[in-house]
């Protein structure tokens, strides 16, 4: 069966190609992000697993405020990341790849094995100060203020960020029983 959690969506940059300006590779970002809430994720007792597509061309963007908006949100699903029925590790996993759609990459941050977000939640998650029913039940330390930070640095950066529930990948579903994080592959 499908794992229940939610997904925030990241879609940053234009294809980089303009003489003069600046390559970002989201995937290195991400590789560093990951190397960092690796560390967090097993301080608290849970696993951050990534899946990279390494053909994700080069973007004009913030790699400073492509690193925070990470950060913001990585340590967001690992406050809230549950562990598995049956027992097991809280896992937040991460994907990035080409979104030929949109035309930018899309990397994709779930926070595995929580229940989905009421529809209150996900309308307001975005606000100032706003912290979601989880939050408020929970102990978790929170000013409401990492999730609308990480959407304006992603905003500054012509992208967009969204928050919804959605299925835990299979891939991630897979793994989420090793008990290591990964950095990519």
């Amino acid at each position: 069966g499908e794992v229940a959690g939610e997904v925030v969506s990241l879609f940053v940059g234009e294809v980089a190609g303009e003489v003069g300006v600046p390559v970002l590779f989201v995937t290195d970002v991400l590789r560093e992000a990951c190397s960092v809430g690796a560390a967090v994720a097993s301080s608290r007792g849970a696993q951050l697993l990534a899946l990279f597509d390494e053909e994700v061309p080069g973007v004009r963007a913030s790699e400073r405020a492509l690193r925070e908006a990470l950060a913001n949100v990585i340590d967001n699903g690992l406050k809230y990341a549950r562990p598995p029925p049956g027992g097991g590790e809280p896992c937040v996993s991460l994907s990035c790849r080409w979104c030929e759609e949109e035309g930018k990459v899309l990397t994709e941050v779930w926070n595995s094995f929580s229940p989905p977000l009421p529809d209150e939640d996900l309308r307001r998650a975005f606000e100032w100060g706003y912290r979601g029913a989880a939050a408020r039940k929970s102990d978790a330390e929170g000013t409401g203020l990492g999730l609308q930070i990480a959407r304006r640095l992603v905003e500054s950066m012509g992208g967009t960020l969204c928050l919804h529930n959605a299925p835990m990948p299979g891939w991630a579903a897979a793994e989420s029983g090793a008990g290591a994080a990964r950095r990519g592959r």
